[in-house]
């Protein structure tokens, strides 16, 4: 437009420099008598000629401007333009890129098409939320869990009655986050999924029905609680059993003795650990105390003072806090540190072990180190399942069950704390506990 505006200027000053020349020429052709009417002629021709380029110019813009609006209303279809006029070239270009742009609509409306087809087809509860709490997107999984047909462009609280569901949803609203969580509803499980988006300002919601896998973790635990009692009682008499013969044999038969009697033990072990574990999930409560923190550890420690100093180690303990006292389950807390501490000595041939206690205003937190061998990255995030053990061979001959620290981190989630494991080969480990104040 700024270049034909500039046209339109330069081509009215030519005009009146013509007509300046031909108001000269005809000033000294023409009497004075009628120079009035030439003027008024060469006025008259100077006008028409410039309505006409005018036309010529403005008319092709007009054609331009009211192409352009049809293709910012979607319409797409071919232009139409003379093919002679000097403009055409800037009307095939603008059609080039209509068809561009009708392409690129094209597609868009099939990826539309497929996101919607592939959210209708997950039976899980889908729904897209903007930033000011109107659900742009669902799927009939949604529509079918809050009970409504009509839901598109309404807010979050005029649709969702579950309180569970609601409160999820609404702190959301007010701190967009994105996280995975577990609720309960009406004697069903979920695994509730919130991703936010910074860029487009909306959230996805994603309600998994988890509820046969709960069951089927029901059914197991108590599989194992049951097959567990039931091995336990046979095991113990088998142990006694051996015992007795223990003096009517000699010397080469003992060894096969020894060892049955050692892998009975272990068996023992396996099945007490697995005991306590279902023991642990079954039964949640909590037998709190008031515990003094120096005693406590004073008398866990007395187990492996015997052991520490057969092995040659240094036991240091450091005591960084004014606390003296938490509030925890005592025969529960003392099966935690047993364990670590445990494992601290069976894996330590030389060096220390230290445990310090310290505070950050809210938790009171517990740091077992030794100068062990340490423990591979790569085995640290499954440290604490079940029945997981870095060193197989090692473990065996020891005695391990692969379940003492399942058992130790189930039973700091108890009392709402953290355990944590921090560890280098050649520069030993730290399990590192936070019990709330």
């Amino acid at each position: 437009m700024k270049l034909i505006n500039k046209a339109i200027r330069t081509f009215s000053i030519i005009l009146i420099f013509y007509a300046i020349i031909v108001f000269i020429l005809i000033v000294h052709i023409i009497p004075f008598t009628s120079l009035l009417l030439a003027i008024s002629l060469t006025t008259i021709i100077a006008l028409l000629i410039s309505i006409f380029y005018s036309y010529s110019i403005i008319k092709p813009v007009e054609k331009l401007n009211e192409q352009i609006k049809r293709i910012a209303e979607g319409d797409f279809s071919e232009l139409k333009y003379p093919a002679s006029h000097e403009y055409s070239h800037i009307f095939n270009n603008l059609d080039n890129i209509s068809k561009k742009l009708q392409k690129y609509e094209d597609k868009l409306s099939k990826q539309k098409e497929e996101f919607y087809a592939i959210i209708e087809s997950i039976k899980e509860a889908i729904w897209i939320q903007d930033e000011k709490g109107l659900i742009r997107t669902y799927n009939k999984s949604f529509a079918n869990l809050v009970q409504q047909d009509d839901i598109k462009n309404q807010y979050f609280w005029n649709v969702i009655r579950n309180k569970e569901i609601y409160d999820i949803v609404d702190r959301n609203f007010k701190a967009p986050d994105s996280r995975t969580e577990e609720i309960k509803s009406d004697s069903r499980h979920f695994l509730f999924s919130t991703s936010y988006s910074n860029f487009s300002k909306e959230t996805v919601f994603i309600l998994y029905d988890i509820t046969e896998f709960r069951q089927l973790e029901t059914i197991k635990k108590d599989f194992v609680l049951s097959v567990s009692h039931e091995i336990r009682t046979p095991l113990t008499s088998i142990k006694g059993y051996l015992e007795t013969f223990e003096t009517d044999l000699d010397d080469e038969h003992k060894n096969y003795l020894e060892i049955m009697k050692r892998n009975t033990d272990r068996l023992i072990h396996i099945v007490n650990d697995l005991l306590t574990l279902s023991r642990l999930e079954h039964d949640k409560s909590l037998e709190k105390e008031n515990i003094v923190i120096t005693d406590f550890l004073e008398n866990i420690l007395k187990i492996f003072s015997h052991r520490i100093q057969s092995k040659g180690l240094d036991l240091k303990i450091g005591h960084n806090t004014q606390k003296t006292l938490i509030q925890a389950d005592r025969f529960k807390l003392e099966q935690v540190f047993i364990n670590l501490i445990d494992n601290a000595v069976k894996y330590t041939d030389e060096g220390e072990i230290n445990i310090s206690i310290d505070d950050d205003e809210t938790n009171l937190i517990f740091k077992i180190s030794d100068s062990g061998n340490g423990i591979a990255e790569e085995h640290l995030p499954r440290l604490f399942e079940r029945f997981y053990v870095v060193d197989k061979s090692r473990s065996r001959r020891m005695g391990g069950t692969g379940l003492g620290l399942s058992i130790a981190k189930h039973i700091i989630n108890l009392h709402k704390g953290t355990i944590e494991v921090k560890s280098e080969i050649g520069k030993g480990t730290t399990f590192i506990i936070r019990l709330p104040l």
